[in-house]
């Protein structure tokens, strides 16, 4: 957000704070914001804070600048309007004159929000239009990449976000899977650009990503539509290559080698065909006895605590649990897994290498084949 803008934010601020208290009639409940964030994303914290207030009961007049701050799809807006008025919270915006309290309200309402996501649209392809040409003479509009910081229109390299790159690519290289990559990071205390943890996924994009040897593809990604997702182009739009787009982190041979070793893991099975792909190394290994089916890995979270498991395709997809497969937590998974390769803790690659397929059955019984093995082993007891 520039001064320009957060100056303007504070006086409407100043301005809606004395029009409310200088109505004896009102009381003030506070001001929701969500600086420098459009009314094309949902991802909101203040609007998702004005809302639960407004589930609570906490107030019964929403007073809004204009139709756009609230939202710019009539689809979204109209039904925040909706569900506001059901809660009893009638919503006034200031420069369009509409109360949505009045009967002539939500038409009127209707009409202009159609307005505002047209003029929304519109925005949205011309921004697109000068990203695009900025494309085509190869100036990049990505400037967060850990490892640089953006100072005076180019990315300059920050040291100490450099030093744990290069770690990541040379562990990579020494046979370190992604995963545990992350986890050391994770242990020593070290942290993600936000101050997040550290997570395999964005180590194996961090691996894949070209910029750490100086170059960038232009266009690899795109939005779909205003406040849509981000898409890999897949050749939907022109792509450009920028060779020498900023300082290299990573050497050549380097890049080259992580590159090879990327092919050379994939090859080995497992993983999804990328292996930004999000997987582990018990993807697709992972079957039914019963119906013969792979296991999903899923999440769930009880009293703020969550933890990974894996359950039968058929389970997961809605369709009952025909074959009574049970729920395997992740964690006890690998242990017995990793206890009976003889590894001295969990590691993807090894793992990757050496296993063929896990078969788990009703009674909570889990064999492993290995790769070349003829026959399964229990690693995991079933019930009684």
């Amino acid at each position: 957000m520039s001064e320009t803008q957060a100056g303007s934010l504070a006086a409407q601020v100043s301005a809606y704070s004395k029009l409310i208290h200088a109505n004896p009639a009102w009381q003030f409940a506070g001001i929701y914001t969500d600086q420098g964030i459009s009314g094309t994303t949902r991802k909101r914290p203040g609007f998702a804070d004005m809302m639960d207030h407004a589930r609570a009961g906490d107030f019964q007049i929403l007073l809004v600048k204009s139709i756009s701050r609230l939202a710019r799809n009539t689809v979204d807006l109209l039904s925040c309007v909706r569900e506001l008025a059901a809660l009893g919270v009638a919503v006034r915006f200031e420069r369009e004159n509409i109360d949505t309290s009045s009967a002539e309200g939500e038409l009127m309402l209707t009409l202009l929000a159609s307005f505002a996501q047209e003029e929304s649209r519109s925005l949205s392809q011309n921004v697109k239009w000068a990203i695009r040409n900025r494309y085509k003479t190869g100036v990049t509009n990505s400037h967060r990449i850990y490892g640089y910081t953006w100072v005076g229109g180019s990315l300059h390299i920050n040291d100490d976000e450099a030093q744990v790159v290069r770690r990541v690519f040379d562990e990579y290289l020494a046979g370190v899977s992604p995963e545990a990559i992350a986890d050391r990071l994770n242990a020593e205390g070290l942290r993600a650009r936000e101050g997040g943890n550290f997570l395999g996924s964005v180590i194996r994009t961090w691996l894949e990503n070209p910029r750490y040897v100086g170059n960038e593809m232009l266009q690899a990604t795109y939005t779909d539509g205003p406040g849509g997702k981000l898409v890999v182009n897949d050749g939907a739009l022109p792509k450009y290559w920028v060779q020498g787009a900023n300082p290299p982190i990573i050497d050549e041979a380097t890049w080259r080698r992580v590159q090879d070793e990327l092919a050379r893991r994939r090859q080995s099975g497992g993983r999804a065909l990328t292996p930004s792909g999000g997987t582990c190394a018990l993807t697709h290994r992972v079957v039914c006895s019963q119906c013969g089916r792979r296991f999903h890995r899923r999440t769930k979270t009880r009293k703020h605590i969550s933890y990974k498991y894996w359950w039968c395709e058929t389970a997961t997809r809605g369709q009952g649990n025909p074959c009574r497969a049970p729920q395997i937590r992740e964690a006890q998974l690998k242990s017995a897994i990793t206890a009976h390769l003889g590894l001295g803790e969990w590691d993807d690659q090894q793992v990757l290498e050496r296993l063929e397929q896990v078969t788990v059955y009703p009674s909570g019984k889990v064999t492993v084949m290995k790769r070349g093995a003829h026959t399964a082993e229990p690693v995991m007891a079933g019930k009684e």
